[in-house]
């Protein structure tokens, strides 16, 4: 464990010490490569974008894929969910350096990644969510009456006390609060992780890809972190994180290192 901690830091130490130029590239890097699997592995883990392939998306994204061809509505979905996803992963980097409001910041995400597929998409849920762990048992998420108050409640946690976490424990704890408020009707999983990877660029850690092989034991941690949650009441009195701190800083450095292999072979 020491040896990761010690090699995040060197990590972070490299990355704040880019170069503008060498900066630029390693945000194209990330928005290009790392961006394509990004995008294509957490639509696939919430279950869409089913009939793409990978290189389907790197076409879609490269403006190569032939859109004439498509006539069939749940692909021409996907195709949106490919291109919305891609987009609000580019907002992060748009923003990095701007004071822009957490909520206001998560909002636009939800905005972004389901623009002309999700319905009010911004704007809270107005109705109850839930869905069916692994066990049988039904989880109903935050009611919709109590949304905003567990939000701006979020906001307050992560301008004062989340401050003094580290920054892979404050990034673990938004994506936890998003996925245990669950606030939009759809698209939470997408946001959570969105949100997560934008504290990580904006601390100069590299962001991390969760691939669709990793579904099951992704849930699995976020199963046991919340074994004892309150999602109606207490959705932000988030249990052991331990475990997904540390598989989010092994991903982490992951990153950099296909990033170095990637510029070796250039």
């Amino acid at each position: 464990m020491l040896d990761r901690i010690f090699d995040l830091a060197k990590i972070q130490n490299k990355i704040a010490s880019f170069s503008e130029p060498l900066k630029k590239q390693y945000y194209n890097y990330l928005i290009d490569e790392f961006g394509t699997l990004f995008t294509f592995h957490s639509n696939r883990i919430e279950g869409t974008n089913m009939t793409l392939t990978l290189n389907d998306t790197i076409e879609i994204l490269n403006h190569t894929y032939n859109l004439t061809t498509v006539v069939d509505k749940t692909k021409q979905r996907e195709i949106n969910e490919t291109i919305n996803h891609q987009n609000a992963f580019k907002y992060i980097f748009e923003i990095l350096n701007k004071k822009i409001d957490l909520i206001t910041i998560i909002k636009n995400l939800h905005q972004i990644i389901g623009n002309g597929i999700i319905e009010n998409a911004g704007n809270y849920k107005e109705h109850e969510n839930y869905l069916v762990n692994s066990n049988g048992n039904e989880i109903n998420f935050t009611l919709p009456s109590l949304v905003t108050s567990k939000m701006n409640e979020l906001k307050q946690k992560y301008e004062n006390e989340w401050q003094e976490l580290t920054v892979f424990e404050r990034a673990v704890r938004l994506h936890m609060a998003i996925i245990n408020i669950h606030p939009f009707s759809d698209g939470n999983g997408r946001v959570a992780r969105l949100i997560m990877n934008y504290e990580l660029i904006k601390n100069n850690y590299p962001p991390i890809n969760i691939n669709e092989s990793q579904k099951l034991s992704y849930y699995s941690i976020i199963e046991e972190i919340n074994v004892n949650t309150d999602y109606q009441n207490s959705p932000l009195e988030i249990g052991d994180i331990k475990l997904f701190n540390e598989t989010i800083q092994q991903l982490s450095i992951m990153t950099f290192k296909n990033m170095q292999k990637y510029f070796e072979n250039k």
